[in-house]
């Protein structure tokens, strides 16, 4: 591609789809937003105009058949995800969406045989673009080339929730209804009384099993799970590294409490995530070392937003043709790991 901008199309402009990406695409340098589409015309229109939008359309389509358009990122509900991005794909468009994926393993297969040569989805799993956790990361594949801090011995994960938003307000809203879109259903085996928890596991804790996949570098395994009514504990394995725990619940608070821990012979080492929406403050990492003088260090990272950081990958991916940190073929496995501990329990 030459030095021109990256042209964008934009697909929905909700709460996140405008305070969480259509602001940072549009602040970005190298990205030019070129189109909108929304099926809410008083909302497409007012969001346009806000950001400087010349070109708005109703439907993902006439952004699939412009030759204008480099890439497009979709922000709408996870079962309207596999629609949209096989139109995209097939058209030869590389796409982002949010977290999770998609709803089902197979509607995720089915999204991936649809892309066209040169197109790939990059799934928007943001915490691996805050600069604490790429700190982190940086430092545990040190450590696994080095033997410094020995082998991985045991990873814990653990999200209970809390105030996610810190806030953010400012979105464009109107009183139009949304669309009935046609969306992907839940695979077949979940019975009905298990759909709201299902999607609940799949939109909200998406997060950590990636984030810990990320981390100890290795495909996770289903053991056992306990679900209770207010509370789920996962025994999974990193195959090859170590036996994980996966700790998910809801705290009703104004604070966010969100941390993986991993254990190594010598030491270990301790991300913090902000909450997703607090914008322009990276994980807290700490670092703990064993041995006959033993310190605890905490690197600093810089005033950087996760979300602003995911974007800029994206298009720097579409840019280079290089493969994202978190492609659809990658996140494809928090899916499996998803569907692997339902049937476990139902």
């Amino acid at each position: 591609m030459s030095d021109r901008p990256v042209r964008l199309g934009f697909v929905g402009c909700g709460y996140m789809g405008q305070l969480a990406h259509l602001a940072n695409f549009a602040a970005l340098d190298g990205c030019e937003v070129v189109a909108l589409a929304e099926a809410r015309p008083r909302l497409r229109e007012l969001v346009a105009a806000r950001h400087g939008i010349e070109r708005t359309v109703n439907s993902h389509m006439a952004l699939a058949e412009a030759d204008d358009i480099d890439a497009v990122v979709a922000i709408t509900h996870e079962s309207l995800n596999e629609r949209i991005v096989c139109d995209l794909l097939a058209a030869g468009k590389p796409v982002m969406t949010e977290k999770p994926m998609t709803v089902s393993v197979a509607s995720a297969r089915r999204m991936l045989d649809s892309a066209a040569d040169g197109a790939f989805h990059m799934v928007g799993y943001m915490k691996r673009y805050d600069d604490g956790v790429r700190e982190a990361r940086r430092l545990i594949d040190g450590w696994l080339a080095s033997g410094e801090l020995g082998e991985m011995t045991f990873a814990r994960a653990h999200s209970f929730g809390g105030g996610w938003q810190c806030g953010l307000t400012g979105h464009l809203t109107t009183d139009e209804p949304l669309p009935d879109f046609e969306a992907t259903p839940l695979p077949d085996w979940v019975p009905n009384e298990w759909a709201s928890l299902y999607n609940s596991l799949n939109n909200v804790y998406c997060h950590n099993i990636n984030l810990v996949r990320h981390l100890t570098d290795g495909p996770l395994s289903v053991r056992h799970a306990s679900f209770n009514p207010t509370g789920r504990l996962w025994h999974v394995d990193c195959e090859g590294r170590c036996p994980v725990s996966l700790e998910f619940g809801w705290l009703d608070a104004h604070a966010w409490e969100e941390h993986v821990r991993i254990y190594f012979e010598h030491g270990w080492i301790e991300v913090v995530t902000p909450p997703p929406l607090l914008r322009n403050v990276s994980a807290t990492v700490t670092v703990y070392r064993a041995g006959a003088s033993p310190q605890l260090s905490q690197p600093i990272s810089g005033w950087t937003w996760a979300f602003a950081n995911e974007g800029a990958h994206f298009v720097d991916c579409v840019r280079t043709g290089t493969r994202p940190l978190s492609d659809g073929e990658d996140c494809i496995e928090d899916l499996q790991v998803l569907e692997d501990t339902v049937r476990q329990v139902i």
